[in-house]
This record gives structure tokens, C-alpha cells and sequence, in this order.
């Protein structure tokens, strides 16, 4: 039977326009209503990205179909979830909360402490510090004050989780169901992402596509190796320096670490005020004596972290300057919380990327100088699976 043409006429210009209006409210209204599920879904969704790699891998290596291949990275993704829930789980929670307690009555007593110690006169070599002259106490009143917000947030945090509250447990249910769902379409999804182009643009399309997944792919992947690393080298170093709570100081640095620039010197800071009030170590020094030493420490871990571990692992994927990350920081905590604070640095590379391509095509520049998906061919899919101590390969 011969086919008959299409009569439908095209739509008008004014048509397109109201229909793409109309969706752009819709889904502006939609994320409104359902911002809380929203946010769960992109937490599944950056568990699903960082699950496939090792799905994919399974199902390459062990010629396992991609259904059984998921099948068992989940298993033992909940098998490992539900073994840190019980001893070691319950122990991590315990220092958290007696770390917190710590650093809690230390804020309050900060104020005290802060007006003796602005009555003294240091001596330090040839020189004397007189701080009777300055009152400082203001100032430790009003970080007190700024700060007591977050401390009854993190408090109520710890509370929930150590009481299993129900909540978080329903919570981290369906983002594990979501992303095991996302996982086993990640095939069609992916294939799916591949043919998204608009008529004439496929080559421009390719190479963002290229360009966003160096950016996404260095900074989840990577940045959750980083902070495995560096979470597990602070648990050793602090271990052996005989510091408290280093199970939970180590857990603290590794979850500061997706914090930009702020995470790094948090976690230095409360370890150095544990350190501060431990009161005793065996290493026969002062507490401040020892507090020095455990900054030293800190020091000496980010420099390891800032010049051998973040250059072979997260690369110049993001390229950005440490004042712009801060500010996105700042940002993305402000309109989207935690949420916003972890996903501010490759969003606002991406806000980037989109924006320089749109520029240069608005004024008739070529937006492939310099290309903008150079990135990916060093610092691609494989790039966070490099060990730091391996050899650069040959530029050329």
C-alpha cells in the first residue's frame, strides 16, 4: 500500500514559541512542587554514575549480562552498606557525636576563654604582645552566634541517624531503588544521550556532550576517590599521632573534601581544637605543643593531597579560578543547601562551558578556540582510574 504524505502543516514561529513557554513553566512548576524528591533523584542519579564503571566492567570482564552484572553491584553495594550499619557503623556514629560534643563545648566557652586570654601580655623573643588593649570578646559573641544555627542542625542530624529515624531510612531506600532502576536502563539512557542533537548541530552537540562528561566524570568519580584517600590517610595519621575520635576526624575530612577550599581548613581546624583539649599524648608535649604538631600533620597531608593527589585524579577538568569555586560555593549552599554546596564547582563549570559556546556563537566567533572538549582526551573516563604515583604519558 502506498504511503501517503504527511499533510500536517508546520507550526508557525509564535506556535513553537508559546509551546516552548509553556513547558518551560511546566517544568519550572513541577520542580517547585517536587523539590524534595527531585533532590533524591539527582543524589541516585550521581550514585548511578558512580556505580556504572564498575557494572560496565564486570559485564566486559566477566562477559555477565548487563542485568546480572547490576544485579550483583548492587547486592554488594547493600551488603556493604548494611555491614557498616552495624558495629563499626554504630562506633563512627558514636565518636560523631562525641566529637561534636567537644566542639560544641568548646564554642561556648570560647567567649571566656577569648576575654583571659586578651588579658595577658605575650612575650615572644624582643617583642611583647599587650592584648589587654583590644577587645576581642565581640567578636568570639558574634561567630558564636552565626554558628549556633549549624550547630542545632548538626545536632539534630546526629540524633536522627543514631536513632535510625525513619525518615533517612525510607529516604535511602528509594535513592538505592533509583538508582539500581537508572543502572539497569544506563544502555538505552546512554544511547539516548548519544542521538540528542538539534537538526544541524550533531558535530557541535558531540563535543559538548564530550565536554560535560570530562567535567562530570573527573569531578564525581574523582572527587570521591580523593576523599576516600584522603579521609583513610587522616584516620592512619591520626591514629598514630594518638588523637581522639580519629575514626570520625578521618570520616569528617573525607566528607569535607567535596566542601572547595573551605572543607580542607574546617577539618584541619576541628582536629586541631581535639587536639587542643585531648589534655594529654604520648609524645610528651603540651597541648598546644601538640596541637602545633597535629596541624603540622594536616599540613603536610594537604600539601600531599593539593600537589601529588588532585593533579593526577581530578586533573584541570574544572579550570577555574579558586575565587570563583568559592563564590558557587557560597551559591549553591545558599539555594540548594548541602546539595548545592557539593555540586556548586561542576555546575558552575558547566554554566561555563554553555555560556562560552553561546557567546562566541552569538558573535559569529568560532567556539571551538580553544577547543572546549580538549579536556576529554586527557582527562576522560579512564582518567580517575589512574594511580596518582603512575607516570605521566608522552604529550605526544
Amino acid at each position: 500500500m502506498p504511503m501517503v504524505p504527511s499533510s500536517s502543516p508546520r507550526w508557525s514561529g509564535s506556535a513553537r514559541l508559546i509551546v516552548a513557554l509553556s513547558a518551560t513553566a511546566l517544568v519550572a512548576a513541577l520542580i517547585l512542587r517536587f523539590h524534595g524528591v527531585l533532590q533524591l533523584l539527582i543524589i541516585a542519579g550521581i550514585l548511578t554514575f558512580l556505580m556504572v564503571p564498575l557494572v560496565r566492567l564486570l559485564h566486559r570482564h566477566a562477559r555477565l549480562s548487563w542485568r546480572l552484572s547490576t544485579h550483583t553491584v548492587y547486592f554488594l553495594l547493600l551488603l556493604m552498606i548494611l555491614t557498616a550499619s552495624t558495629a563499626t557503623g554504630l562506633a563512627l556514629i558514636q565518636q560523631a557525636q562525641a566529637l561534636f560534643m567537644t566542639v560544641q563545648a568548646f564554642l561556648v566557652s570560647l567567649p571566656d576563654l577569648v576575654q583571659g586570654a586578651s588579658q595577658q601580655v605575650y612575650t615572644l623573643g624582643p617583642w611583647q604582645i599587650d592584648l589587654r588593649q583590644f577587645d576581642v570578646t565581640p567578636l568570639a559573641q558574634g561567630a558564636l552566634t552565626s554558628l549556633r544555627p549549624f550547630l542545632g542542625q548538626a545536632s539534630g542530624l546526629l540524633t536522627s541517624v543514631a536513632a535510625g529515624a525513619f525518615g533517612y531510612l525510607s529516604r535511602a531506600v528509594f535513592v538505592l531503588a533509583a538508582s539500581y532502576f537508572l543502572a539497569l536502563d544506563q544502555p538505552r539512557l546512554h544511547a539516548a544521550w548519544e542521538r540528542a542533537a538539534l537538526p544541524g548541530y550533531e558535530d557541535d552537540m558531540r563535543r559538548i556532550r564530550r565536554a560535560l562528561e570530562a567535567i562530570w566524570s573527573a569531578f564525581l568519580r574523582g572527587q570521591v576517590i580523593l576523599a576516600l584517600v584522603v579521609g583513610l590517610i587522616v584516620w592512619i595519621s591520626l591514629t598514630i599521632l594518638g588523637v581522639r575520635y580519629a575514626g570520625a576526624l578521618g570520616l569528617l575530612a573525607g566528607l569535607l573534601e567535596f566542601m572547595p577550599i573551605l572543607g580542607p581548613i574546617a577539618a584541619g581546624a576541628v582536629t586541631s581544637v581535639v587536639a587542643l583539649l585531648q589534655g594529654t599524648n604520648g609524645w610528651g608535649l603540651t597541648q598546644v605543643g601538640f596541637a602545633l604538631l597535629v596541624v603540622a600533620v594536616f599540613t603536610l597531608i594537604q600539601q600531599l593531597e593539593n600537589n601529588l593527589l588532585v593533579p593526577r585524579i581530578l586533573g584541570d577538568s574544572l579550570n577555574m579560578r579558586p575565587v570563583i569555586v568559592l563564590v558557587a560555593a557560597i551559591i549553591g549552599a545558599s539555594l540548594a543547601g548541602i546539595l548545592g554546596l557539593l555540586l556548586s564547582a561542576p555546575s558552575t563549570a558547566t554554566l561555563w562551558l554553555l555560556g562560552r559556546y553561546a557567546y562566541r556563537k552569538m558573535f559569529d566567533l568560532s567556539p571551538w578556540d580553544p577547543p572546549i572538549d580538549s579536556l576529554s582526551r586527557s582527562h576522560g573516563q579512564s582518567r580517575w582510574l589512574r594511580w596518582p604515583w603512575r607516570r605521566k604519558a608522552d604529550p605526544a
